[in-house]
């Protein structure tokens, strides 16, 4: 009986080198998520993710390994069920954990205690603020990925939303510098 082939060599030679660069970068993602989020799923990401790593680098020395695990999942047909647990999984871990709004959070801070009578006036504004802003970013994202798809110039629907992002970066930045900690003033 023949072994299974999982990686014709010339496909090996010719992705290997734009790989790499991808590999690190998903790495270096993963560290952060682990050091800014300390969640289960973050853990378990980034050791899937080193794995990744370490099948792709030592993939002519995994090759064995490899073909066991493709005979075996052509036989009990086990990677549906796997997929769909760590897709629960990582669903509930991610409904589980509060919300971190990063923009404007200091700003709503300093005008909530400093505006007292406002109620929930100042964090609904804050909120809807923030909705739109993802929105938008959402719509133009599918609008850059659909013209990409297309073969049709994505940098020019690209532009727009990230200068936006970065002013609304800049508009956060400036506000901390005018308001300071989120505190109040005294």
């Amino acid at each position: 009986m023949s072994s299974i082939k999982l990686y014709p060599e010339r496909h090996i030679q010719k992705y290997s080198t734009n790989l790499y660069p991808l590999v690190i970068t998903a790495n270096v993602a993963m560290v952060l998520d682990v050091i800014i989020n300390h969640s289960p799923l973050s853990f378990l990401t980034f050791s899937l993710t080193t794995l990744g790593t370490a099948v792709i680098i030592w993939r002519r020395e995994l090759d064995g390994l490899l073909n066991f695990c493709t005979k075996l999942n052509r036989r009990y047909k086990f990677t549906t069920p796997a997929l769909t647990m760590l897709g629960t999984f990582s669903l509930l871990d991610a409904l589980s954990t509060p919300a971190k709004a990063q923009f404007f959070q200091n700003a709503q801070t300093w005008m909530t205690s400093n505006f007292t009578g406002a109620g929930q006036a100042i964090p609904l504004v804050f909120n809807v603020l923030r909705g739109l802003f993802l929105i938008y970013l959402g719509i133009s994202l599918v609008k850059v990925i659909q013209s990409a798809r297309q073969d049709e110039d994505w940098q020019n629907l690209a532009r727009t939303p990230m200068i936006i992002l970065i002013a609304v970066t800049m508009g956060d930045i400036l506000a901390n510098l005018i308001i300071g900690s989120g505190g109040t003033t005294g």
